[in-house]
């Protein structure tokens, strides 16, 4: 009998102690240090951005590129718990003529990083499962391939 009376008072100290300690945790694991704040913010500057040897690339619009956008955006809102995220890039050079050069997409959930997807030969397409939120998409090309169609979708 003394070893029950122990386990229940063990077990009734632990339940007052544990959420003050994992609410500590949890509160430190929020915490940015301020140079990595300060880095994102330099990141999200409207200038053209370099990744790598690859440059921030604009998307085409217009009637000549309504059928290549046609049902994809350049941001989505996903409201469901679990959602297809349908990704679809094409790149181009200044002429209009298809690229085959190498590029990147990277993929943001309400402004953060999410995932960076590359491609070797100019177009790329697939889905991913995704939650809940706020997705945008930028491309980053190499100087021959500086325009894209295409961009998100969710289902």
């Amino acid at each position: 009998m003394k070893i029950k009376k122990y386990l229940v008072t063990f077990g009734a100290a632990a339940a007052m102690v544990a959420p003050t300690f994992l609410g500590s945790v949890i509160a430190n694991a929020d915490t940015v240090p301020a140079q990595r704040q300060e880095q994102g913010r330099k990141q999200d500057s409207p200038k053209q951005q370099t990744n790598g040897n690859l440059n921030q690339t604009a998307r085409e619009t217009g009637s000549q590129y309504t059928n290549d956008n046609s049902g994809y955006n350049v941001t989505v809102k996903a409201t469901n718990l679990i959602n297809t995220l349908h990704y679809n890039v094409k790149t181009s050079t200044d002429s209009g003529a298809s690229s085959a050069d190498p590029f990147s997409i990277s993929i943001y959930k309400n402004g953060e990083l999410y995932k960076t997807i590359s491609s070797s030969n100019g177009t790329l397409s697939g889905s991913l499962w995704v939650g809940s939120g706020t997705y945008s998409i930028k491309v980053y090309t190499s100087s021959a391939a500086s325009h894209w169609t295409g961009g998100l979708a969710t289902s």
